[in-house]
This record gives C-alpha cells, structure tokens and sequence, in this order.
C-alpha cells in the first residue's frame, strides 16, 4: 500500500423525515473503503425491512448495495406519500 492511501473514506449522512427521530439530521460518518449504503444504515440501526429512498449526491435511485465514496453526501428518506 502507497503512503496516501487509506483504509477509511469519510461521507456526509442526512436523514429526513421521521428518520431524523432516530438519529442526527446531519453527520459526518468514516467508514471502510468500499462500504455500501446498507453499513450507514446499520450504524444507525434503521431497521433492514423498510423501504428507503437513498440519493448520493443528489443522484436518485440508489440501492442498500451501492458502494459509498469519499466525500460522499448520503440523503436517506422514507417513502413519500401525498394525495
């Protein structure tokens, strides 16, 4: 391994809704390289059997699987109901 690399990357996490109740709105997270979405959610115990929309970067459609990168803003919401 180079002298630069390293072993953690460090990502922003931004819950909203009633999601915030459970844990900060905002909050600077380090993480293993190569963790997905799914070891955030673990961390704040956000239980594994509810749907979830996740935006990285404000890119929609993101999955418990995708890798999180260094620098990363991960925005987790629960499902969006209007009428």
């Amino acid at each position: 391994m180079k002298m630069n690399e390293t072993k953690e990357i460090n990502a922003t996490v931004k819950f909203f809704a009633n999601l915030r109740s459970g844990a900060p709105p905002k909050k600077k997270v380090s993480l293993p390289v190569g963790s997905r979405v799914s070891t955030i959610l673990e961390m704040f115990s956000i239980p594994k059997d509810i749907k979830l929309i996740i935006l990285i970067n404000g890119a929609p459609h993101q999955t418990r699987e995708t890798i999180v990168k260094n620098g990363d803003i991960v925005a987790i919401f629960p499902p969006l109901a209007g009428g």
